[in-house]
């Protein structure tokens, strides 16, 4: 559902995010899932991935999608600039 409708979904994103934060709601993997998603549709990638780890087993890395190829790319570039870091 957040695929074709997260444009509509993007105008709760604070409240969405304030789930994800409080310990005691008791759907926050998904509340970050949804958020990972949407953030992912608005090209904030270093957000959407953050979310998507706090999502744990909602993000599914067996899933077949731009969504999840894009993130596992943003893991590798990031591990290679730390990387590259630790060279330089």
């Amino acid at each position: 559902m957040v695929d074709s409708s997260w444009h509509e979904i993007a105008d709760t994103l604070p409240k969405i995010k304030s789930f994800v934060e409080d310990s005691a709601f008791p759907e926050r993997a998904l509340a970050a899932s949804v958020a990972s998603k949407v953030f992912y549709y608005l090209e904030e990638f270093d957000e959407a991935l953050r979310l998507a780890l706090e999502a744990g087993e909602m993000f599914d890395l067996n899933e077949k999608s731009q969504y999840v190829e894009t993130l596992i790319n943003k893991c590798i570039d990031r591990y290679v600039k730390l990387r590259q870091e630790i060279v330089d």
